[in-house]
């Protein structure tokens, strides 16, 4: 869904930067349900085995969003300190 760029402008920082990752979040949850179809399907992996997969896939991606939290965390505060301080 596209939003109008009056209202896209009156979004706060976070709104927009996700607005804008949206889309790509949701053409990558489209393919890894495809992939995991297809394993599935070709008898490749079961689901027992998907799972464990998951699992350490999700610890891992924890450990990345927290990382990256921490580091918007600090932009964001840093571009707010800069226009307080205008």
């Amino acid at each position: 869904m596209e939003v109008d760029p009056a209202e896209f402008a009156k979004m706060l920082p976070a709104e927009q930067v996700f607005e804008e990752m949206l889309p790509y979040l949701e053409t990558l949850d489209a393919q890894i349900g495809g992939i995991i179809r297809l394993l599935k399907d070709k008898g490749v992996s079961t689901n027992e085995e998907l799972a464990k997969y998951t699992q350490r896939g999700d610890d891992a991606a924890n450990v990345r969003e927290r990382g990256m939290r921490a580091r918007m965390e600090y932009l964001f505060s840093s571009a707010v300190k800069r226009t307080e301080g205008t």
